[in-house]
């Protein structure tokens, strides 16, 4: 992204009533290990080579489009899609403390369906960690309304 692309990011969060964020957005180091990630890796041919950006509390945030290629049914984004996203987005609130790890569970709830071309925010966020273990959460918005949400444990690399 550049800077006109994080103002707007900026923007879409600072819209929301639930999420006040008066810090600036800095962008999560991409991992090494995680370059050919279909959704952040910088060599995915056919990836979306997400961003995620920090808002120095702890939160992640990442704005994404579907495209036919993501679709389920007529018009809609495909859940399998929408759960990698929320993995995605509680993968890189872990990367954002400089840790590595991989999903353990993951628990998913939809509450309405993705128009295909919607324009999605991403947020994830860590609630507690112990020695190897994070438990984290993610949730997706289209014009500031929660679609889905999730929970999951991962564990360190």
């Amino acid at each position: 992204m550049n800077n006109t692309e994080i103002s707007i990011l900026q923007n879409e969060i600072d819209k929301f009533d639930l999420f006040k964020s008066t810090s600036l957005l800095e962008k999560v180091n991409k991992r090494n290990s995680h370059q050919h990630c279909m959704l952040c890796g910088t060599q995915s041919t056919f990836g979306l080579k997400l961003d995620f950006y920090n808002d120095q509390e702890g939160v992640v945030w990442a704005k994404a489009k579907g495209s036919i290629h993501q679709q389920g049914y007529q018009g809609i984004l495909h859940g399998g899609f929408i759960a990698a996203l929320l993995d995605a987005g509680m993968c890189h609130a872990i990367f954002n403390q400089g840790v590595e790890a991989v999903t353990g569970d993951i628990n998913i709830r939809y509450l309405a369906e993705i128009p295909l071309t919607a324009d999605i925010i991403i947020r994830g966020k860590i609630n507690s960690s112990y020695l190897t273990l994070y438990k984290v959460e993610a949730d997706i918005y289209v014009e500031q309304q929660l679609m889905a949400k999730s929970t999951a444990r991962f564990m360190k690399r």
